[in-house]
């Protein structure tokens, strides 16, 4: 015979069992009211027999309406009991979730996982004074070290999860990738992306933090970026551009990671992608190709002289407060830092004077403060670091589009052909500390110096942003498909182009300003072509920003304190510190089967 089934049988709760037996319905099963055990099968022999061989001695002497009171007070108090229990889980699932957003906020600031201890402590000390009766609430919460590196691990998976739902409605996605060390010597890889959907939703997020113990060869990084695809199901003729540092096993187009792409991509017949030097990167080794050991090599021998020792360097300071100097210090120069050589050999010009008195009190004479040619040079120098490292700060910045930082540099190479005019003519009235020096001396100084300053920049700046003038024309088609030639347009964008052209209401659209949201109200039916376009040209990454921001916050975060810092806890607290992603608490809680108090 078949085998019954009781699901199939249909049992059903008979009400009168609540006065006979003392039990009541509870999720499809019969609940004793007595010791709270739930009964098996909902049939009354099975029910019967749990009431006779338990409670029968102690409860068969109620009867009639004294048995229906007896009922009602079990049930009673089987309520405020489950009250209780529901109200003490609620509890604790709310000091699990405050736990994950202080884990969070930690992590956000970088701060160290032992901090939550006196996180903790605090707000104990504070609750006790404020709230005492609500003190034990909040001894649930649990703050241990072990406790926030868990959770901090825990969320960072969450974001990672929530980057993967994102990635799968990429149209296009581009790669900026740099690398670099820690203190404890490891090659720490960073990948970002930048992901574009059909409806022109930007996402840029750290998509990799790779730690690699061995080399880090374009081979090994090529593996990983593989590694990458797979992880967030992305492919190879998705991939729109690759930005890098420009290092030999970054961009080599043999055994470099752009020949490895180059490789794949021929592999599987798709286009190759768009591959750029960082443009900040290009603009700092335009700068460092300049010979000026002449200027930096004099001025880093005076300060060293002035701050090497701990007394000359209050001394010196203590004379710039005497004489209410309009700077108080000299810094150092670091030649890893990209705005030091301006901001050092400013600050040396506008104080050289201060500085020759100084140093003839104390025997230590720098002749080159007399040479009038050489403070020339000198103030020179200093007004064009100004402009090169107002150039360095625009051109910084998150979610900038290749278009605009290509401006920026474009600008400023007419600035050097105005500079280099306005030179010729004796025309200082962009060099205020050339200028500054010329109303000083009583005759002209020579610009030979200036001269060949300009002259070495503007090559320089030619030579290397040579790929950015490469793709010149589809940038300015980009920029501005109202202006742009359509003759010069990919043969796909024509006829759209035209259309777009001869629409006014767009025209007017454009003119608000923000390339982004013009591209977004094109309908996908017309401009089918210029917005997939547009799309894959807004996912471009101009510089590696992002990864030297993230590098920044690395030496933060593994420090000579923390050297000892597991690589999933680094990786995890600088996914968390650069993501813009909201992290999902709820998605994190409902796959905890229980919620522990603090013990």
């Amino acid at each position: 015979m078949k085998k019954r089934k009781i699901d199939n049988e249909c049992r059903v709760f008979n009400n009168q069992w609540r006065f006979d037996y003392f039990v009541s319905e509870h999720k499809g099963n019969a609940l004793c009211l007595i010791c709270h055990e739930a009964i098996a099968v909902l049939k009354e022999y099975n029910i019967r027999r749990h009431y006779q061989t338990k409670h029968f001695s102690q409860f068969s002497s109620f009867t009639g309406n004294q048995r229906n009171e007896k009922y009602e007070d079990l049930k009673r108090s089987m309520s405020i009991q489950q009250l209780i229990l529901t109200k003490s889980v609620d509890k604790n699932e709310a000091a699990t979730k405050a736990s994950f957003r202080i884990a969070h906020l930690l992590a956000k600031r970088m701060k160290p996982f032992s901090d939550g201890e006196l996180i903790k402590t605090c707000i104990l000390s504070s609750v006790e004074e404020m709230c005492p009766e609500k003190l034990s609430i909040f001894k649930n919460l649990t703050l241990s070290t072990r406790t926030i590196a868990d959770r901090t691990v825990e969320i960072a998976e969450n974001i990672t999860s929530q980057l993967k739902n994102k990635s799968r409605n990429f149209k296009w996605f581009s790669i900026a990738v740099d690398e670099s060390t820690d203190i404890s010597d490891n090659s720490v890889l960073l990948v970002f992306i930048r992901g574009i959907n059909n409806n022109v939703d930007v996402c840029e997020e750290l998509a990799l933090v790779s730690i690699m113990h061995d080399t880090t060869k374009g081979e090994d990084i090529f593996k990983e970026i593989e590694m990458l695809l797979g992880l967030y199901n992305l492919r190879w003729e998705q991939l729109k551009s690759v930005t890098t540092d420009g290092g030999r096993n970054m961009c080599g187009v043999r055994n470099g990671l752009i020949g490895h792409i180059y490789r794949i991509c021929e592999n599987f017949s798709v286009p190759k992608p768009l591959v750029f030097h960082c443009i900040i990167h290009q603009e700092a080794l335009c700068v460092k190709h300049i010979d000026l050991l002449s200027i930096i090599n004099p001025v880093t021998k005076a300060i060293n002289y002035i701050r090497s020792s701990t007394l000359r360097h209050r001394q010196f300071h203590a004379f710039l407060e005497d004489i209410q100097a309009e700077y108080k210090d000299v810094p150092y120069h670091t030649p890893v830092r990209w705005l030091s050589s301006g901001k050092v050999i400013f600050r040396f010009f506008e104080l050289r004077n201060e500085i020759k008195t100084f140093l003839n009190e104390r025997n230590f004479p720098m002749p080159l403060l007399e040479n009038v040619e050489w403070l020339s040079n000198l103030a020179f120098t200093a007004d064009i670091f100004t402009y090169l490292d107002e150039l360095n700060l625009r051109l910084q910045g998150e979610t900038s589009l290749i278009c605009d930082l290509y401006s920026k540099v474009k600008a400023f190479r007419l600035k050097l052909n105005l500079f280099e005019a306005q030179l010729k003519s004796r025309n200082f009235i962009h060099f205020p500390c050339f200028e500054k020096l010329l109303n000083e001396v009583s005759y002209p100084f020579p610009i030979t110096f200036a001269e060949g300053i300009l002259t070495e920049l503007k090559l320089q700046f030619d030579t290397r942003f040579i790929d950015l003038d490469g793709n010149s024309k589809i940038i300015a088609i980009f920029q501005n498909p109202f202006s742009c030639n359509i003759i010069d347009a990919p043969d796909e964008l024509q006829l759209e182009l035209i259309d777009l052209q001869a629409n006014e209401n767009y025209k007017y659209k454009f003119k608000e300003g923000n390339l982004i949201e013009f591209y977004k109200l094109l309908p996908k039916e017309e401009y089918k072509c210029l917005k997939e376009f547009a799309i894959g040209m807004i996912s471009i990454f101009g510089t590696t920003y992002s990864c030297e921001k993230t590098f920044s916050k690395l030496k933060y975060v593994k420090s000579s304190h923390r050297s000892l810092l597991s690589d999933k806890h680094l990786e995890s607290i600088l996914r968390i510190s650069s993501t813009n992603i909201e992290t999902d608490y709820e998605s994190i809680l409902s796959k905890r089967k229980q919620f522990h108090p603090s013990h």
